[in-house]
């Protein structure tokens, strides 16, 4: 007989899967790292029908969001391999519930990473390479549910596009991004003070991942936060361009 968690698991699963609300999702435990571990379970359930990890996102590191579920807290989501793209790609908009797109540094990992103890020098170290990237959000649970259904459910993510990778290099905060849709300029924005240096972002990802037995491997993508955020409503042609480091797009239709 499934048990309750497992309810909520394969609950969790198909809603990522299908682009649809979960439901139960009352059940969710409320202890941060308990739906962290419930995360994971969704992940492996997606792992037991073939799919595979493709690389993490870092959570609730810039502007309003920082600190919103405790000083220093920054969550982790999984990224599928499947929606790991290229620069260029043409996605379907319709699948997507609530789609929202936002500009972020990506950086790559060119050596293994883990352990409790893990300090930001040592991060960057491990970074093989930086690239231009859109996280693809996908508003499957509302804010208002709390925090821990938020979690279980992977911090909203649906999918990243990756474009060509640069050095590795400091002063990343200091990257102005301008995005724009259907060559208009929507925003530019140079976060400074309101984002966390990435290589402190990644650290604290590694020290996180290693509670629950996980660690980061060469190759892996992540996303380290957003400089701006907008609602994806209809089709259309996505650009951001980060000063000294590159070019994504992405096209919606």
């Amino acid at each position: 007989m499934p048990t309750e968690q497992d309810t909520i698991i394969e609950n969790l699963y198909e809603a990522r899967r299908n682009g649809t609300q979960p439901s139960r999702i009352d059940q969710i435990p409320s202890e941060l790292d308990e739906a962290l571990a419930l995360q994971l379970r969704v992940l492996n359930r997606f792992e037991t029908a073939g799919e595979r990890l493709g690389g993490w996102k870092v959570g609730l590191t810039s502007g309003k969001a920082r600190n919103r579920m405790g000083k220093d807290f920054r969550p982790f989501g999984y990224v599928l391999h499947s929606r790991i793209f290229r620069s260029g790609v043409t996605v379907p908009l319709g699948p997507i519930l609530n789609c929202h797109i936002e500009p972020e540094l990506c950086l790559i990992i060119g050596s293994p990473l883990r352990g409790a103890e893990v300090d930001r020098e040592q991060a960057k170290t491990a970074v093989r390479a930086v690239a231009p990237a859109f996280e693809i959000n996908e508003i499957r649970v509302q804010a208002d549910k709390g925090h821990a259904p938020l979690l279980a459910d992977g911090l909203a993510q649906w999918g990243i596009i990756v474009g060509p990778q640069a050095p590795a290099r400091e002063g990343l905060v200091e990257t102005t991004v301008e995005f724009s849709c259907n060559g208009q300029l929507v925003e530019t924005k140079t976060p400074g003070t309101t984002m966390d240096d990435p290589y402190l972002s990644l650290s604290r990802l590694c020290r996180l991942l290693h509670k629950f037995g996980v660690g980061l491997e060469p190759g892996q993508p992540i996303i380290t936060g957003s400089f701006c955020h907008h609602a994806v409503t209809q089709a259309g042609f996505y650009t951001a361009d980060f000063s000294d480091i590159g070019e994504v797009s992405v096209r919606f239709s």
